[in-house]
């Protein structure tokens, strides 16, 4: 990984592949088809998105996920006067440094304050799923906008509170077509499709391109790498591994994650055997629950990620279907969950990933971390 400018008081044009046409994808292609980078930024775990840098010039590209011939571009040009090979009519820019920007997602607000740049946040799609305080204080004091739910925001409040751009989660559907009608600028931040934990967590670099902040987010950024491959290598090749399951019905069907995914990742990396880890696929298996039983009641492992309000307990799952209670981690009382409606893991998580990792190796390798505090993950009781 190469990193080697750090620009100041950016200028930033923005072409996404899902808003434009593909004569302004040339137009921005042709800048650069001739030069050769100065240096890249090629991240080592996120697939998404990847950085060149000429001179004071920053090429980011990001990758549509649901068709590889599509391909974002962010142009980010340098202090000064835009020069005029970069203004042709048809191509926004929007000058730097950020004063104003919005959110679609609690995750974006942790990079935020991953690199400091909090302060510059002025509207926010579904407060209510934030913790954040800064951001909760300001909604309450009318300082950061609330624009409604993401996948049908307040335009007009949007308009009102005038962002240089807008951080959305991208989907297959393409939710956002009404800001772009508005003529706001919508950045895909794909950061949640990413398939394994650190390269969800390396998407602050690209989070932090937008505000200059990319050396901070790279300091940070390896710390996390380098606290995660240290749990990594400490259950590496541990003989006793526990067997693990995850997930519960939902509609009468059973989504177990696919042995490229995110999950069977974290269960890898935490030392535990997890029986679909060679079934290909990055996403989910739709099963019913007898399949799930038979190959999953003897577990050692019950990992759950749950959204309850209050404490939920081992009672509580059983009220979700008594046939819970026939498998073995359930009768062992090794059921393990984070409870999202205060863990934070879904906000939190996807920048601490090697605490994530830390909780469930803890619970699976105990004997490898005495003293260890868990911070998402425990264990259900009653």
């Amino acid at each position: 990984m190469v990193l080697k400018h750090c620009l100041s008081s950016l200028v930033l044009i923005v072409l996404l592949s899902s808003c434009y046409s593909g004569t302004k994808q040339n137009t921005v292609s042709g800048l650069f088809e001739e030069q050769e980078p100065d240096s890249l930024y090629v991240p080592a775990y996120a697939k998404g998105f990847s950085i060149a840098y000429y001179g004071d010039l920053k090429l980011i590209h990001v990758e549509d996920p649901w068709n590889s011939d599509a391909v974002g571009k962010y142009v980010l040009v340098g202090p000064g006067e835009c020069p005029v090979k970069y203004k042709p009519a048809e191509i926004d820019y929007v000058r730097y440094p950020v004063r104003n920007w919005s959110a679609f997602s609690s995750t974006q607000i942790e990079f935020a304050e991953k690199i400091g740049v909090l302060e510059t946040l002025g509207s926010v799609a579904e407060p209510m799923y934030i913790s954040n305080s800064f951001v909760q204080k300001g909604v309450r004091e009318g300082n950061i906008r609330n624009v409604g739910m993401a996948a049908s925001a307040d335009v007009e409040v949007l308009l009102d509170s005038a962002p240089q751009f807008v951080f959305v989660s991208p989907f297959k559907d393409n939710r956002y077509g009404p800001l772009i009608d508005a003529g706001l600028l919508v950045i895909n931040d794909a950061s949640y499709l990413e398939v394994t934990p650190l390269g969800r967590a390396e998407w602050l670099i690209f989070f932090s391109a937008f505000f200059d902040r990319e050396n901070e987010a790279l300091g940070t950024f390896n710390k996390i790498e380098k606290r995660y491959q240290t749990v990594k290598e400490e259950v590496k090749g541990t003989i006793d591994r526990s067997s693990v399951m995850t997930g519960y019905l939902f509609n009468d069907v059973w989504y177990m994650p696919a042995g490229d995914s995110f999950m069977a990742t974290l269960f890898e990396d935490a030392g535990a055997d997890y029986l679909y880890s060679e079934r290909p696929g990055t996403g989910s298996l739709a099963l019913d629950f007898e399949t799930v039983f038979n190959d999953f009641y003897s577990s050692d492992f019950w990992v759950l990620t749950v959204n309850h309000s209050g404490r939920f307990t081992m009672s509580d799952l059983a009220r979700m279907d008594e046939r819970y209670t026939g498998f073995e981690a359930f009768k062992k009382e090794n059921v393990l969950v984070t409870n999202t409606n205060y863990s934070g893991f879904f906000e939190k998580g996807i920048i601490e990933p090697d605490l994530v990792l830390k909780d469930l190796a803890f619970y699976f390798h105990p004997d490898h971390f005495p003293g260890y505090e868990p911070a998402y993950f425990h264990l259900l009781k009653e």
